[in-house]
């Protein structure tokens, strides 16, 4: 069976030619050796300009296995396929052909074809057989597999007396830096904030066939890495993968916060810092107060859009790089917390906070939901932030924790309250404090323990309010509450 028609043959996308786990390559060869093939159809390394690759001359059988010397087999018992499924060579032979590959399982176990088409005659082409579709796909082990037999005219002698090339014989597709490929992983259980990636992330389709029928597959290492992802990574390192086919807005899909730290073939998307081993810079960070963000590094980023809520007079802020006042808001006053006394919190008005350090920001213009800046130096996330007014990275609970309120106040939060990233909360306030100074004037403390927004709420008359307004007595689900 031989495929006619070139329409039906795929363009196949960017396949990378590093992998994380190659079976064969001419590069340490012995010129003039077998390169460690089986003998068969006279397999000798030569050089192929700087280039050392594998040279095949098949021909007539001359005894023994029938079409012995139409394939040229590598034995891999001792290689360890770690679950990837997608093997690419590069290949040059004369003619444009089906060529077959047949992966052998120890002592006949199985026995697992796939065919792909060769169409550049005289030229190098990549070759891509994926295993983890067709028949018998389950029966192939990560070791313990016997011989890769190459087929460049099926299971025929058309060939006879045809040379064939064959070099960068490897198995492709993402791995964790601890070996662990990632297809063998289960859905969402990457949940480090930070995860680094080797091996190849690329995608693309191209036509095979184990039956007769051409089936066209689809392979996408993005999609195959998002599935293992959890909401809680925030840091992707990829400068330890072959990357092509960049698709970094996808892998964002979980956490729109994602940081993807590339070489630098990888696509300019929202989020990806290039590496190029001496400075990190990212086009454009998109940031999203809804979800959890973290870098281990610095970097400049030439553009941020930061997505939060903001009113109209005081809110928490933290951020992971310098801003100043008119970086908020045309009216934004500054204030970074100093110190806490018997009595007041107190917070003093400055012309800028650094990165990392949270503060208020006062008489922010209303309704504002987006801040844009430009020319950021970003700064690596602590660990942790100096109590007890923190910073806030992760969207959490803020169930006993300080944060401000409609009316400018802190206020305690209750069982169900939340806090979402960049913002900043306080973690105590002494029992007696009645205010929260900026430059000594006072602001206030709501120590209600109420949840976000209040039910059931009823001033002394029996009337039912929207929320606390003065001081005095109110019922807040159906208990008594005085507000001082």
């Amino acid at each position: 069976m031989k495929k006619q028609l070139l329409t039906l043959f795929m363009m196949l996308a960017a396949v990378t030619a590093s992998a994380q786990i190659v079976l064969w390559n001419g590069d340490d060869k012995e010129v003039d050796s077998d390169g460690g093939f089986w003998n068969r159809a006279d397999p000798t390394v030569i050089e192929d300009g700087s280039n050392k690759c594998l040279k095949a001359t098949l021909k007539a059988n001359p005894g023994g296995w029938d079409q012995e010397h139409h394939n040229i087999a590598l034995p891999v018992g001792d290689a360890d396929f770690k679950g990837l499924r997608r093997l690419t060579f590069r290949m040059k032979m004369e003619d444009k052909h089906n060529v077959m590959v047949q992966l052998e399982g120890k002592d006949g176990a199985y026995n697992v074809k796939r065919i792909f088409w060769y169409d550049t005659p005289g030229e190098w082409q990549t070759m891509v057989y994926e295993y983890s579709v067709g028949p018998d796909e389950d029966k192939i082990t990560d070791t313990n597999n016997n011989v890769i037999a190459i087929w460049p005219y099926e299971e025929t002698a058309d060939g006879e007396g045809k040379t064939i090339y064959i070099d960068d014989i490897q198995l492709e597709g993402p791995m964790l830096k601890d070996g662990a490929a990632i297809r063998t992983l289960a859905d969402g259980s990457l949940t480090s904030k930070q995860v680094e990636i080797t091996g190849s992330l690329s995608k693309g389709k191209y036509q095979c066939t184990w039956d007769g029928d051409w089936h066209t597959v689809d392979y996408d290492d993005y999609s195959l890495l998002l599935s293992k992802l959890s909401a809680d990574v925030c840091f992707l390192n990829l400068t330890g993968a072959a990357v092509t086919d960049g698709d970094g807005p996808q892998l964002r899909t979980k956490n729109h916060n994602l940081l993807i730290l590339s070489p630098t073939d990888f696509y300019d998307t929202d989020n990806v810092i290039r590496w190029d081993g001496e400075k990190n810079i990212t086009p454009k960070m998109v940031l999203d107060e809804s979800y959890p963000f973290y870098t281990p590094i610095d970097f400049t980023a030439t553009a941020v859009q930061v997505t939060r809520s903001i009113k109209a007079g005081i809110n928490t802020m933290c951020l992971p790089f310098y801003v100043g006042q008119a970086e908020i808001s045309t009216n934004c006053k500054i204030a970074t917390y100093t110190s806490s006394t018997a009595d007041a919190v107190n917070f003093t008005t400055a012309d800028h906070a650094d990165a990392n350090v949270p503060f208020l920001a006062t008489a922010v213009d209303a309704a504002a939901t987006e801040l844009n800046f430009t020319n950021k130096g970003v700064v690596n996330t602590p660990e942790s932030f100096s109590e007890p007014f923190i910073g806030i990275y992760v969207p959490k609970s803020a169930e006993g924790k300080y944060g401000i309120n409609d009316d400018g106040k802190f206020q305690k939060g209750a069982s169900g309250a939340t806090v979402k990233s960049f913002h900043a909360l306080m973690t105590t306030i002494p029992a007696g404090a009645r205010s929260v100074t900026i430059d000594g004037i006072s602001t206030g403390i709501n120590n209600i323990s109420v949840k976000n927004p209040i039910q059931n709420i009823y001033n002394l008359n029996g009337v039912r309010v929207d929320k606390v307004g003065n001081k005095g007595l109110y019922i807040i689900n159906g208990k008594k509450v005085i507000v001082k």
